[in-house]
Protein backbone atom coordinates (compact mmCIF):
# COMPACT_ATOMS: atom_id res chain seq x y z
CA UNK A 1 0.00 0.00 0.00
CA UNK A 2 1.01 3.64 -0.46
CA UNK A 3 0.36 4.73 3.08
CA UNK A 4 2.78 7.66 3.16
CA UNK A 5 0.97 10.91 2.37
CA UNK A 6 2.94 14.00 3.38
CA UNK A 7 1.21 17.14 4.54
CA UNK A 8 1.01 19.79 1.80
CA UNK A 9 3.78 22.35 2.20
CA UNK A 10 1.62 25.26 1.11
CA UNK A 11 -0.78 26.71 3.67
CA UNK A 12 -4.24 25.45 2.79
CA UNK A 13 -5.50 29.03 3.28
CA UNK A 14 -3.67 30.08 0.12
CA UNK A 15 -6.08 28.09 -2.06
CA UNK A 16 -9.60 29.21 -2.85
CA UNK A 17 -11.73 27.77 -0.01
CA UNK A 18 -14.36 26.56 -2.47
CA UNK A 19 -11.74 24.38 -4.15
CA UNK A 20 -10.43 23.09 -0.83
CA UNK A 21 -13.93 22.14 0.30
CA UNK A 22 -14.68 20.31 -2.95
CA UNK A 23 -11.34 18.49 -2.89
CA UNK A 24 -11.78 17.45 0.74
CA UNK A 25 -15.22 16.10 -0.08
CA UNK A 26 -13.63 13.88 -2.74
CA UNK A 27 -11.00 12.59 -0.32
CA UNK A 28 -13.71 11.80 2.23
CA UNK A 29 -15.80 9.99 -0.39
CA UNK A 30 -12.81 7.78 -1.25
CA UNK A 31 -12.01 7.03 2.35
CA UNK A 32 -15.61 5.97 2.98
CA UNK A 33 -15.28 3.18 0.40
CA UNK A 34 -13.27 0.74 2.48
CA UNK A 35 -13.99 -2.33 0.38
CA UNK A 36 -11.20 -3.29 -2.04
CA UNK A 37 -13.78 -4.09 -4.71
CA UNK A 38 -14.35 -0.31 -4.91
CA UNK A 39 -10.76 0.26 -6.03
CA UNK A 40 -11.81 -0.04 -9.68
CA UNK A 41 -14.36 2.75 -9.62
CA UNK A 42 -12.11 4.88 -7.42
CA UNK A 43 -9.23 4.50 -9.89
CA UNK A 44 -11.51 5.47 -12.76
CA UNK A 45 -12.81 8.55 -10.98
CA UNK A 46 -9.35 9.64 -9.83
CA UNK A 47 -7.77 9.18 -13.26
CA UNK A 48 -10.53 11.05 -15.06
CA UNK A 49 -10.52 13.80 -12.45
CA UNK A 50 -6.78 14.24 -12.91
CA UNK A 51 -6.99 14.26 -16.71
CA UNK A 52 -9.89 16.70 -16.50
CA UNK A 53 -7.43 19.54 -15.88
CA UNK A 54 -5.83 19.11 -19.32
CA UNK A 55 -8.93 20.41 -21.09
CA UNK A 56 -10.28 22.62 -18.32
CA UNK A 57 -7.01 24.52 -17.87
CA UNK A 58 -6.90 25.25 -21.60
CA UNK A 59 -10.05 27.34 -21.29
CA UNK A 60 -9.67 31.09 -20.99
CA UNK A 61 -11.96 31.33 -17.98
CA UNK A 62 -11.78 31.26 -14.22
CA UNK A 63 -10.86 27.65 -13.31
CA UNK A 64 -12.28 27.78 -9.78
CA UNK A 65 -15.95 27.08 -10.67
CA UNK A 66 -14.84 24.37 -13.09
CA UNK A 67 -12.68 22.78 -10.38
CA UNK A 68 -15.52 22.74 -7.86
CA UNK A 69 -17.97 21.28 -10.36
CA UNK A 70 -15.58 18.49 -11.43
CA UNK A 71 -14.69 17.44 -7.90
CA UNK A 72 -18.31 17.59 -6.74
CA UNK A 73 -19.43 15.40 -9.63
CA UNK A 74 -16.76 12.80 -8.90
CA UNK A 75 -17.65 12.85 -5.20
CA UNK A 76 -21.31 12.28 -6.02
CA UNK A 77 -20.45 9.16 -8.01
CA UNK A 78 -18.53 7.64 -5.09
CA UNK A 79 -21.08 8.73 -2.48
CA UNK A 80 -23.82 7.05 -4.51
CA UNK A 81 -21.81 3.84 -4.61
CA UNK A 82 -21.32 4.00 -0.84
CA UNK A 83 -25.05 4.38 -0.15
CA UNK A 84 -26.33 2.05 -2.87
CA UNK A 85 -25.76 -1.16 -0.93
CA UNK A 86 -23.96 -2.74 -3.90
CA UNK A 87 -20.81 -3.26 -1.82
CA UNK A 88 -21.27 -6.22 0.49
CA UNK A 89 -18.04 -5.89 2.47
CA UNK A 90 -16.60 -9.07 0.98
CA UNK A 91 -13.17 -7.50 0.41
CA UNK A 92 -12.38 -5.22 3.32
CA UNK A 93 -9.21 -3.14 3.01
CA UNK A 94 -6.33 -4.57 5.02
CA UNK A 95 -5.31 -2.72 8.16
CA UNK A 96 -2.26 -0.44 8.12
CA UNK A 97 0.76 -2.62 8.80
CA UNK A 98 3.15 -0.01 10.15
CA UNK A 99 5.78 2.41 8.96
CA UNK A 100 6.56 2.84 5.29
CA UNK A 101 10.02 2.51 3.75
CA UNK A 102 9.78 5.90 2.09
CA UNK A 103 12.86 5.70 -0.12
CA UNK A 104 12.04 2.14 -1.12
CA UNK A 105 8.48 3.10 -1.96
CA UNK A 106 9.50 6.01 -4.20
CA UNK A 107 12.33 4.19 -5.98
CA UNK A 108 10.13 1.11 -6.41
CA UNK A 109 7.30 3.16 -7.88
CA UNK A 110 9.48 4.70 -10.55
CA UNK A 111 11.37 1.48 -11.25
CA UNK A 112 8.09 -0.26 -12.04
CA UNK A 113 7.14 2.48 -14.51
CA UNK A 114 10.51 2.68 -16.26
CA UNK A 115 10.50 -0.98 -17.25
CA UNK A 116 7.80 -0.22 -19.83
CA UNK A 117 9.47 2.87 -21.33
CA UNK A 118 9.95 2.51 -25.07
CA UNK A 119 13.19 3.50 -26.77
CA UNK A 120 11.64 6.32 -28.79
CA UNK A 121 10.49 8.02 -25.58
CA UNK A 122 13.57 7.05 -23.55
CA UNK A 123 16.18 8.25 -26.04
CA UNK A 124 14.75 10.47 -28.78
CA UNK A 125 11.90 12.29 -27.05
CA UNK A 126 14.01 12.99 -23.95
CA UNK A 127 16.85 14.40 -26.04
CA UNK A 128 14.67 16.51 -28.33
CA UNK A 129 12.49 17.93 -25.54
CA UNK A 130 15.60 18.80 -23.51
CA UNK A 131 17.12 20.60 -26.49
CA UNK A 132 13.92 22.51 -27.18
CA UNK A 133 13.44 23.58 -23.57
CA UNK A 134 16.99 24.90 -23.28
CA UNK A 135 17.05 26.62 -26.65
CA UNK A 136 13.71 28.36 -26.06
CA UNK A 137 15.19 29.73 -22.82
CA UNK A 138 18.21 31.08 -24.70
CA UNK A 139 20.68 28.39 -23.61
CA UNK A 140 22.73 26.31 -26.06
CA UNK A 141 22.73 22.78 -24.59
CA UNK A 142 25.65 21.66 -26.74
CA UNK A 143 27.81 24.46 -25.39
CA UNK A 144 26.58 23.98 -21.81
CA UNK A 145 27.25 20.23 -21.62
CA UNK A 146 30.11 19.70 -24.05
CA UNK A 147 33.28 18.17 -22.51
CA UNK A 148 31.89 18.43 -18.97
CA UNK A 149 32.04 15.82 -16.23
CA UNK A 150 28.39 15.78 -15.14
CA UNK A 151 26.59 14.31 -12.15
CA UNK A 152 23.00 13.25 -12.86
CA UNK A 153 21.78 13.35 -9.27
CA UNK A 154 18.83 10.99 -8.96
CA UNK A 155 19.18 9.57 -12.47
CA UNK A 156 16.30 7.11 -12.19
CA UNK A 157 16.02 5.28 -15.51
CA UNK A 158 19.10 7.07 -16.86
CA UNK A 159 17.29 8.69 -19.78
CA UNK A 160 18.65 12.17 -19.02
CA UNK A 161 22.13 10.75 -18.36
CA UNK A 162 22.11 9.42 -21.91
CA UNK A 163 20.77 12.70 -23.30
CA UNK A 164 23.59 14.61 -21.57
CA UNK A 165 26.15 12.24 -23.07
CA UNK A 166 24.56 12.74 -26.50
CA UNK A 167 24.98 16.50 -26.05
CA UNK A 168 28.72 15.90 -25.79
CA UNK A 169 29.47 15.47 -22.09
CA UNK A 170 32.91 14.01 -21.42
CA UNK A 171 31.46 11.77 -18.71
CA UNK A 172 28.10 11.44 -17.00
CA UNK A 173 27.86 9.83 -13.56
CA UNK A 174 24.29 8.84 -12.79
CA UNK A 175 23.46 8.03 -9.17
CA UNK A 176 20.21 6.71 -7.75
CA UNK A 177 18.86 4.61 -4.86
CA UNK A 178 16.70 2.47 -7.15
CA UNK A 179 18.57 -0.72 -8.01
CA UNK A 180 16.03 -1.80 -10.62
CA UNK A 181 16.17 1.59 -12.29
CA UNK A 182 19.96 1.42 -12.41
CA UNK A 183 19.84 -2.08 -13.89
CA UNK A 184 17.44 -0.85 -16.57
CA UNK A 185 19.68 2.16 -17.29
CA UNK A 186 22.73 -0.08 -17.72
CA UNK A 187 20.83 -2.25 -20.21
CA UNK A 188 20.00 0.86 -22.22
CA UNK A 189 23.69 1.81 -22.45
CA UNK A 190 24.39 -0.97 -24.91
CA UNK A 191 21.89 0.48 -27.39
CA UNK A 192 23.79 3.71 -28.17
CA UNK A 193 27.36 4.52 -29.14
CA UNK A 194 27.63 7.26 -26.50
CA UNK A 195 26.65 4.89 -23.69
CA UNK A 196 30.31 4.25 -22.87
CA UNK A 197 30.52 7.80 -21.50
CA UNK A 198 27.86 7.08 -18.86
CA UNK A 199 28.59 5.46 -15.49
CA UNK A 200 25.64 4.40 -13.32
CA UNK A 201 26.21 3.99 -9.58
CA UNK A 202 24.13 3.39 -6.48
CA UNK A 203 24.02 6.53 -4.35
CA UNK A 204 21.82 8.97 -2.47
CA UNK A 205 21.47 12.67 -3.22
CA UNK A 206 21.71 13.19 0.57
CA UNK A 207 25.18 11.64 0.65
CA UNK A 208 26.68 11.72 -2.83
CA UNK A 209 29.47 9.13 -3.21
CA UNK A 210 31.91 11.55 -4.86
CA UNK A 211 34.82 13.63 -3.66
CA UNK A 212 34.58 17.35 -2.94
CA UNK A 213 34.91 19.63 -5.96
CA UNK A 214 35.07 16.79 -8.50
CA UNK A 215 32.20 17.65 -10.87
CA UNK A 216 31.85 20.32 -13.58
CA UNK A 217 28.05 20.34 -13.67
CA UNK A 218 25.33 18.92 -11.43
CA UNK A 219 22.09 18.01 -13.19
CA UNK A 220 19.10 17.65 -10.83
CA UNK A 221 15.93 17.27 -12.85
CA UNK A 222 12.66 16.88 -10.97
CA UNK A 223 14.16 14.82 -8.14
CA UNK A 224 14.72 16.58 -4.83
CA UNK A 225 11.09 17.60 -4.35
CA UNK A 226 10.43 13.84 -3.97
CA UNK A 227 12.99 13.38 -1.19
CA UNK A 228 12.89 13.59 2.58
CA UNK A 229 15.68 16.19 2.79
CA UNK A 230 15.39 18.80 0.05
CA UNK A 231 17.94 21.12 1.69
CA UNK A 232 20.61 18.46 2.24
CA UNK A 233 20.53 17.72 -1.48
CA UNK A 234 21.38 21.33 -2.36
CA UNK A 235 24.20 21.30 0.19
CA UNK A 236 25.62 18.13 -1.40
CA UNK A 237 25.38 19.60 -4.90
CA UNK A 238 27.50 22.53 -3.79
CA UNK A 239 30.05 20.25 -2.14
CA UNK A 240 30.77 18.09 -5.18
CA UNK A 241 30.91 20.97 -7.69
CA UNK A 242 34.23 22.41 -8.71
CA UNK A 243 34.70 26.16 -8.17
CA UNK A 244 33.14 27.80 -11.22
CA UNK A 245 30.93 24.75 -11.76
CA UNK A 246 27.27 24.87 -12.74
CA UNK A 247 24.09 23.59 -11.10
CA UNK A 248 21.01 22.87 -13.18
CA UNK A 249 18.13 22.56 -10.71
CA UNK A 250 14.58 21.74 -11.72
CA UNK A 251 11.92 21.46 -9.02
CA UNK A 252 8.22 22.12 -8.87
CA UNK A 253 7.41 25.50 -7.39
CA UNK A 254 4.18 26.33 -5.62
CA UNK A 255 1.84 25.16 -8.35
CA UNK A 256 -1.56 26.80 -7.92
CA UNK A 257 -4.67 24.68 -8.35
CA UNK A 258 -2.59 21.97 -10.01
CA UNK A 259 -0.78 21.52 -6.69
CA UNK A 260 -4.09 21.14 -4.87
CA UNK A 261 -5.26 18.56 -7.41
CA UNK A 262 -2.14 16.45 -6.97
CA UNK A 263 -2.07 16.67 -3.18
CA UNK A 264 -5.72 15.71 -2.79
CA UNK A 265 -5.76 12.96 -5.40
CA UNK A 266 -2.69 11.34 -3.82
CA UNK A 267 -4.44 11.52 -0.47
CA UNK A 268 -7.61 10.06 -1.95
CA UNK A 269 -5.93 6.98 -3.43
CA UNK A 270 -3.23 6.46 -0.79
CA UNK A 271 -4.52 2.97 0.05
CA UNK A 272 -4.66 1.76 -3.56
CA UNK A 273 -1.53 -0.22 -4.54
CA UNK A 274 0.50 1.70 -7.10
CA UNK A 275 1.24 -1.44 -9.21
CA UNK A 276 -2.51 -1.99 -9.56
CA UNK A 277 -3.00 1.58 -10.77
CA UNK A 278 -0.10 1.21 -13.19
CA UNK A 279 -1.61 -1.99 -14.61
CA UNK A 280 -4.94 -0.19 -14.95
CA UNK A 281 -3.25 2.48 -17.09
CA UNK A 282 -1.54 -0.15 -19.23
CA UNK A 283 -4.85 -1.92 -19.82
CA UNK A 284 -6.36 1.39 -20.91
CA UNK A 285 -3.66 1.59 -23.58
CA UNK A 286 -1.65 4.57 -22.34
CA UNK A 287 1.90 4.75 -23.67
CA UNK A 288 4.91 4.48 -21.37
CA UNK A 289 5.59 8.21 -21.25
CA UNK A 290 2.03 9.03 -20.25
CA UNK A 291 2.01 6.25 -17.64
CA UNK A 292 5.21 7.62 -16.12
CA UNK A 293 3.72 11.12 -15.92
CA UNK A 294 0.42 9.98 -14.36
CA UNK A 295 2.09 7.70 -11.80
CA UNK A 296 4.53 10.45 -10.86
CA UNK A 297 1.67 12.88 -10.27
CA UNK A 298 -0.68 10.54 -8.41
CA UNK A 299 1.68 8.46 -6.29
CA UNK A 300 5.02 10.21 -5.78
CA UNK A 301 4.93 12.57 -2.78
CA UNK A 302 6.02 16.16 -3.36
CA UNK A 303 7.51 18.92 -1.27
CA UNK A 304 6.41 22.19 -2.82
CA UNK A 305 8.59 25.28 -2.44
CA UNK A 306 8.01 28.70 -3.97
CA UNK A 307 10.43 30.15 -6.47
CA UNK A 308 11.72 32.56 -3.83
CA UNK A 309 12.26 29.71 -1.35
CA UNK A 310 14.34 27.89 -3.98
CA UNK A 311 16.42 31.02 -4.62
CA UNK A 312 16.92 31.53 -0.89
CA UNK A 313 18.03 27.92 -0.48
CA UNK A 314 20.60 28.12 -3.28
CA UNK A 315 21.82 31.43 -1.91
CA UNK A 316 22.18 29.94 1.58
CA UNK A 317 24.66 27.36 0.31
CA UNK A 318 26.68 29.82 -1.73
CA UNK A 319 25.38 29.60 -5.27
CA UNK A 320 25.43 32.76 -7.38
CA UNK A 321 24.55 34.00 -10.89
CA UNK A 322 21.04 32.56 -10.90
CA UNK A 323 19.44 32.30 -14.31
CA UNK A 324 15.86 31.12 -14.45
CA UNK A 325 14.74 29.13 -17.48
CA UNK A 326 11.23 30.31 -18.24
CA UNK A 327 10.30 28.46 -21.41
CA UNK A 328 9.30 24.95 -22.35
CA UNK A 329 7.38 22.83 -24.82
CA UNK A 330 3.80 23.89 -25.45
CA UNK A 331 2.32 21.55 -22.83
CA UNK A 332 4.69 22.68 -20.04
CA UNK A 333 2.94 24.78 -17.38
CA UNK A 334 5.95 27.13 -17.21
CA UNK A 335 5.45 27.87 -20.91
CA UNK A 336 1.81 28.76 -20.28
CA UNK A 337 2.71 30.98 -17.32
CA UNK A 338 5.49 32.70 -19.27
CA UNK A 339 3.19 33.36 -22.22
CA UNK A 340 0.62 34.84 -19.85
CA UNK A 341 -2.37 32.75 -20.82
CA UNK A 342 -5.53 33.74 -18.90
CA UNK A 343 -5.56 32.57 -15.27
CA UNK A 344 -2.21 30.80 -15.77
CA UNK A 345 -0.90 31.69 -12.32
CA UNK A 346 -4.18 30.60 -10.68
CA UNK A 347 -3.89 27.26 -12.44
CA UNK A 348 -0.13 26.72 -12.19
CA UNK A 349 1.38 29.23 -9.75
CA UNK A 350 5.18 29.29 -10.14
CA UNK A 351 4.99 26.16 -12.33
CA UNK A 352 8.30 24.40 -12.98
CA UNK A 353 11.16 26.27 -11.31
CA UNK A 354 14.34 25.76 -13.32
CA UNK A 355 17.61 27.53 -12.56
CA UNK A 356 21.16 27.54 -13.74
CA UNK A 357 23.44 28.68 -10.91
CA UNK A 358 27.18 28.87 -10.33
CA UNK A 359 29.52 27.85 -7.54
CA UNK A 360 31.90 30.85 -7.25
CA UNK A 361 35.44 30.27 -8.47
Amino acid sequence: MNKFVPAPSKSISEFDPRCVEAADRYVKANQALKDRSAWAIRMGCTLNLFLWHLDAFQKDEDPVPLFVEAFDQASSVLENVATSGVLQGLYPTAADDGDVDYEGMVSGLFSDVWQDMTDDIYFEETYQFTRLRFEKSGVDPDELFRDKVILDAGCGSGKFSHALARFGAKKVIGIDIGERGLAFARKQQAKVDYGDRVDFRYGSTFDIPLEDESIDLVWSNGVIHHTLNYEKCVEEFYRVLKPGGTLFLHVNGCFGLYELILDKLREACADIPSPLFQMYLKLLGDNSGRIYWIMDCLFAPYEWKSKQQVIDLMDKYGFTDFRQMLRGIDSDPIEMVSRGIPYATVKYGDAQVKFLATKPA
